[in-house]
């Protein structure tokens, strides 16, 4: 049996829809391409510090339930300062909301995800939680390779390499 069509109404809703979906996607993907590469160093760096690698092995010890705490506490503080951030710019701090943006995005990476790949092992022992990062995992997947199909994609790549090597060479030349 074939899926009932959408009503002609809420077609143009569902083609607005994709477009801010692939901008939020694309946008959020320009970030991870240029700065975790960029924050790459200052990571391998921070982890080979005795006191992280105490740390990381600290996390990777905990039972599963305090390892969520763990997790959640920072993602908590951390994530509405992204959604703030985006607030910010769209009301006319064109400086000063993609600036937070862009230090709440390093911070998530610095602090957020070290906590969740150091907590990985026990949370991945929480039935829920194991099934919902599997079923986020797919969903993001899928989301990528609809995104990376579109003509916003190919253009944001052309500028994620452009910048890239912009970047480099600014570093090439210090």
């Amino acid at each position: 049996m074939a899926p009932n069509p959408l009503p002609a109404w809420l077609a143009p809703l569902r083609f607005i829809g994709r477009c801010l979906l692939a901008i939020v996607l694309v946008f959020y993907t320009l970030l991870d391409e240029l700065l975790f590469p960029l924050l790459r160093p200052l990571m391998t760096a921070l982890g080979r510090l005795r006191v992280f690698e105490l740390l990381g092995a600290g996390i990777g010890r905990l039972p599963p339930y305090v390892a969520l705490i763990t997790l959640a506490v920072p993602l908590v503080i951390i994530e509405p300062v992204k959604v703030f951030a985006l607030f910010w710019t769209g009301t006319g701090h064109w400086v000063q909301g993609p600036v937070l943006l862009v230090l709440s995005y390093v911070l998530s990476i610095l602090v957020v995800d070290r906590i969740y790949h150091a907590a990985h092992a026990p949370l991945m022992r929480i039935f829920w939680f194991k099934k919902l990062m599997t079923w986020l995992a797919a969903l993001r997947r899928r989301g990528m390779e609809w995104a990376k199909s579109t003509a916003i994609w190919g253009a944001a790549a052309r500028l994620i390499k452009s910048l890239r090597a912009t970047v480099i060479g600014w570093f090439a030349r210090a």
